[in-house]
């Protein structure tokens, strides 16, 4: 993903919120406006060059205003108890799916040295009926090369009866 298409979506990430008040079946409505359970691989560890994912479910929920939409994620609690906070991210219609770019901190412990570095996560779902399915990858800038680190990982989800 360039530059410019990440700076795109993150704009839209932010001027999003100004939903329209048109109703979104108006504007031809993503199948994936509404709120979802997620299963989804919330990470990974790299043990001796082992890659082991760390799976998760968290609450995702999709508003849309044009052809832009709104997600917002809100992760289960972590391993270890603790629960992150919900991350709000722009995508946008393509096709029949939808592509979303969310930037977050990621902390790596490399040879016993903590590092943070920002991590952008895309996210391609495709909603049929009420299950969800696509994938999440990672791009880390500066770790390129980091092979299985970054390789696709799949989504699934159902949607939230209200």
């Amino acid at each position: 993903m360039t530059p410019l298409v990440r700076a795109a979506l993150i704009a839209a990430a932010v001027i999003a919120p100004a939903v329209s008040a048109v109703p979104s079946q108006a504007q031809g409505a993503s199948a994936l406006v509404g709120a979802w359970t997620l299963s989804y691989e919330r990470g990974r560890r790299v043990e001796n060059g082992v890659v082991s994912p760390i799976m998760g479910e968290a609450k995702f929920e999709v508003a849309q205003s044009g052809d832009s939409l709104l997600a917002t994620l809100a992760p289960g609690a972590r391993p270890d108890g603790t629960i992150p906070p919900p991350a709000t991210f722009g995508g946008r219609i393509a096709g029949d799916s939808a592509v979303f770019v969310q930037k977050q901190k990621a902390t790596f412990n490399m040879n016993g040295e903590e590092q943070t570095r920002d991590m952008f996560l895309t996210w391609v779902l495709r909603a049929s009926g009420d299950a969800l399915t696509g994938t999440m990858a990672r791009e880390i800038p500066g770790m390129e090369a980091a092979g299985d680190m970054t390789a696709p990982a799949p989504v699934k989800g159902v949607r939230i009866k209200r």
